[in-house]
């Protein structure tokens, strides 16, 4: 019998595991699905190697803004181990000196104790205009950031604005995904687009009706679109 099959979800900025506990219910069987928390380290490399150490030998990889830039760094770190990798609502590009100085300000905010203020106040910027009256959504939120807290937050930060660009890494010799969400702020649709275009053989998926929280916002077609594009891909196919 061929090995069961593994694909990795990794969360992003002021998320733990829990912003993809919808995607998780939605997942058909067939492939194991793995959701990680991002320890509260300081680089991109140092947060890869800490999964890289728990997980399976081969896997999918999937993720989720900040956890796209983690992505890449796993894939730099063990590229003979990543059977195929999706960003989801993230970029593999580098901060210009100017966006990474802008990020290492927000840390004055939670030096001085306003951590939760700072991210209820990114709330407009997170999801889709339809989702901010859905109290239990909010609620969801907020009681995910809480968890992840404000150290984890400014390792995070650091990690981001530090970060190196990765794109050469992304050269088409495995299986790529690049989904959007089609109200995103942070990565809006079209200039994930351009640099998707970009990546040799890669495929592309927009989530409808959502910001950029799509997995919890949208988190059955975030499952449906990263389940059918492994099912597709010929190695998909072949273990499953």
């Amino acid at each position: 019998m061929p090995s069961p099959q593994h694909v990795v979800l990794l969360p992003g900025l002021n998320n733990t595991r829990t912003v993809f506990a919808g995607v998780l219910a939605a997942w058909p069987a067939g492939i194991q699905a793995h959701a990680l928390d991002n320890p509260a380290l300081d680089s991109v490399e140092a947060i890869a190697e800490a999964h890289l150490a728990q997980l399976p030998d081969r896997f999918w990889l999937a993720g989720f803004s900040f956890g796209g830039y983690v992505a890449l760094a796993m894939l730099a770190q063990a590229p003979e181990r990543v059977q195929g990798i999706a960003l989801l609502c993230s970029t593999p590009y580098a901060d210009a000196p100017e966006a990474a100085a802008k990020r290492l300000v927000a840390l004055d905010a939670v030096a001085q104790g306003r951590y939760l203020e700072l991210v209820d106040a990114q709330a407009d910027n997170a999801f889709h205009p339809d989702s901010l009256g859905n109290a239990a959504l909010m609620q969801a939120r907020r009681a995910m950031v809480r968890d992840y807290g404000s150290a984890r937050y400014a390792a995070h930060v650091r990690a981001t604005a530090a970060r190196p660009d990765l794109t050469h890494l992304l050269d088409g010799r495995r299986p790529t995904l690049v989904v959007a969400a089609s109200h995103d702020k942070v990565f809006p649709p079209e200039q994930v687009a351009r640099w998707a275009n970009a990546i040799a053989g890669a495929r592309a998926a927009t989530i409808d009706g959502a910001g950029h929280l799509a997995p919890m916002e949208k988190p059955d077609a975030v499952a449906r679109v990263l389940a059918e594009w492994i099912e597709a891909e010929p190695t998909g196919r072949a273990a499953a």
